[in-house]
């Protein structure tokens, strides 16, 4: 299966504010972006899954590919 790009959008809770957020991934799945995103906020600003609130996940074209 092919990888595809997806916009994962939401709000992360941070400092006690929720700021929204919204990145685009590559995944095979909109669940296996949704996890990916996680884990990428996880592991570049320190903050929990509990603090991570997933709105939408949707496939995007993109361009030149």
């Amino acid at each position: 299966m092919a990888e595809k790009i997806f916009l994962v959008e939401g709000e992360i809770l941070q400092k006690g504010k929720k700021k929204p957020f919204s990145k685009k991934v590559s995944a095979e799945t909109a669940s296996f972006a949704a996890e990916k995103a996680m884990c990428l906020f996880g592991s570049n600003n320190k903050i929990t899954r509990k603090r991570i609130f997933i709105k939408e996940t949707k496939e995007v074209e993109e361009n030149g590919r």
